[in-house]
């Protein structure tokens, strides 16, 4: 199977490393940078060293490759969008990740690769043993809990139209519909082959507690297990 290949593949996994990786996926419009940030602080509070980042982001080089790419005023291939997230993604994971991690704390990510397979893959077009070659490559790392926010694209794309997240269009957001129907198609594919790390959690809408409250209970099951 082809996800095989990549996502249970841990060449350069370092089981040594003390703290834990959590990442939050999900079509536009879910409100996962929203939850990143609540189960961060529900963390905080139960005592954890928490550190709550997003990608492409977290360091210098990586916010400077973000503008880029998320710039609607420049037009990008499939492919330079995927050399250019997998370039942030090294910084990222060599600057913030594993220092963090080697440091014993939970690093929750605002996205990690599981947004390029779903984004320059599923909805690029790009050849999926293409992309997760270059996901491994630049991330080194599989995450140990990982969230996935599912939301229709309709649904998504209107909130963000409207404005439920205070968010302005930017490059991603505006390629219409039919691409994001294959985005979170492709998101829905990538958990179901990687169950043993993934929670899907069906996004409700304005119901941000109940999602809150599903995902901390998620995340206590899996600390307490570990």
């Amino acid at each position: 199977m082809l996800f095989d290949s990549f996502y249970n593949y841990d060449l350069f996994f370092d089981m040594m490393v003390k703290g834990k990786l959590i990442t939050f996926e999900g079509g536009e419009g879910c409100g996962k940078t929203t939850h990143a940030k609540l189960l961060g602080n529900y963390l905080d509070d139960l005592g954890y060293k928490v550190h709550v980042t997003r990608e492409p982001g977290g360091v210098e080089v990586a916010e400077a490759i973000r503008k880029i790419i998320l710039n609607p005023d420049l037009s990008k291939s499939a492919m330079t969008e995927l050399f250019l997230y997998e370039a942030a993604r090294a910084e990222f994971v060599k600057t913030v990740v594993r220092p963090h991690m080697e440091n014993g704390e939970i690093v929750i990510s605002d996205r990690f690769f599981d947004s390029t397979t779903a984004y320059q893959g599923y909805g690029g077009n790009i050849p999926l043993e293409t992309v997760n070659r270059m996901n491994l490559l630049a991330a080194g790392i599989i995450p140990d809990l990982t969230f996935l926010i599912d939301i229709d694209a309709e649904v998504g794309l209107r909130n963000m139209k409207h404005g439920e997240f205070g968010n302005q269009p930017d490059f991603q957001e505006s390629k219409g519909l039919e691409f994001h129907r294959r985005v979170n198609q492709g998101f829905r594919e990538i958990a179901s082959y990687n169950s043993n790390r993934f929670c899907v959690i069906r996004y409700r809408q304005g119901d941000i507690e109940t999602i809150q409250t599903d995902i901390r209970n998620a995340v206590d099951n899996y600390i307490n297990s570990n």
